[in-house]
């Protein structure tokens, strides 16, 4: 294990110093599958949740929220089908107070999708179309976090956090890749309101990749085709997640609120209609009512975005969700439906979330 931490920590610093000998750049939309749903209330609230309570899986949402978690621990994971099956999410941790104002956890992420078709060898020498040759094969990415949140700093109300991740992903045996990243966070409460500033890899999150070039290469004609890099690096630039929100009582029982995010990205301008210069706000909405903190009922959307029918037409398209949950003696379980990119794709996403708090 030691000599893998150093090994990791002296490719990073090659890399870094003698990035023209590694293909590395930037890119749009890395590590995304970080940012698909961990927990059932900020995905049910269409992921606009970071201001809210905390709920296990909340500390990837927004880890200063960890500041709020009062049991002595808490346990749980949670399981999504994503695109109706096509991938599957699994999400466990365990969070632990640490004394009156601090909180930290400790969490693991797999995204897998299994059953790709390796079509490198479809064609035979001849070049005939040979659909035995058609292979599968399954991706698995994963990350571990580590997390810590803290209140009673600066002034009343205010918390602070931050988690420290890993990445590993293995792309089927055709390239594996490493990495390292960092989010910070800071929340404030003041009466009803709530607000939270969330920015994520802060110090961007690079990804090593190596790559079994071999078994992607294919000599055609004499000719070497799909040449690739056996060793490349993937950077994901910070972003920045602005989010409030406003908590009522009603009549003792009955408590509701609503939540707002926005979602700001510096990598050029994107399908959102919100934008200025090379900035995009990519705004999130969510409401939510419970009776007795028993029984919860949420509705949220999020993805506002402009997508291309032709080279002429633009559909406005979103994602709305919808989720319920239950908690009661410690036990908490949450489900949460979304419906990504309602007006051009009819696959759902179901995530269920279950955890346990213990200890005074």
């Amino acid at each position: 294990m030691h000599s893998s931490v150093v090994k990791l920590g002296l490719v990073f610093f090659i890399v870094t110093l003698l990035g023209n000998n590694v293909a590395a750049q930037f890119a749009k939309y890395t590590n995304s599958y970080l940012r698909l749903g961990y927990s059932a209330q900020y995905e049910a609230l269409g992921r606009s949740a970071q201001a809210t309570s905390y709920s296990l899986g909340m500390e990837r949402a927004n880890p200063a929220s960890l500041a709020q978690h009062k049991k002595r621990f808490m346990a749980g994971g949670s399981f999504s089908s994503i695109f109706t099956g096509m991938g599957t999410l699994m999400y466990a941790g365990v969070a632990m107070r640490l004394d009156s104002v601090s909180s930290a956890s400790v969490s693991l992420l797999r995204f897998g999708v299994d059953g790709i078709q390796n079509t490198l060898d479809w064609r035979d020498e001849a070049g005939n179309d040979d659909y035995g040759r058609i292979r599968r094969f399954g991706i698995a990415d994963y990350a571990l976090f580590l997390s810590y949140g803290r209140t009673g700093f600066m002034w009343a109300g205010f918390a602070v956090g931050g988690t420290a991740k890993v990445l590993y992903r293995d792309e089927g045996g055709f390239a594996t890749g490493v990495g390292l990243g960092v989010d910070l966070a800071a929340n404030y409460s003041f009466g009803a309101w709530r607000f939270a500033a969330v920015a994520r890899d802060v110090t961007s999150t690079w990804v090593l990749w190596f790559i079994e070039a071999k078994k992607l290469s294919r000599v055609r004609d004499g000719k070497e085709l799909n040449t690739t890099p056996a060793r490349a690096a993937e950077g994901t630039i910070p972003s920045l997640e602005l989010a409030v929100a406003y908590s009522r009582t009603f009549r003792e029982s009955l408590h509701w609120g609503a939540t707002l995010c926005f979602n700001e990205r510096f990598d050029g301008r994107e399908y959102t209609p919100l934008y200025l210069g090379s900035v995009s706000f990519s705004p999130a909405v969510g409401v939510w009512g419970s009776y007795r903190n028993l029984v919860f009922l949420r509705l949220g959307a999020h993805q506002l975005q402009q997508i291309p029918l032709t080279r002429t037409s633009q559909a406005l398209s979103f994602t709305p969700t919808a989720g319920i949950g239950l908690q009661g003696w410690g036990l908490r379980i949450d489900y949460a439906f979304s419906a990504p990119l309602a007006t051009v794709s009819a696959r759902l996403n179901h995530l269920v979330s279950i955890s346990y708090s213990f200890g005074g």
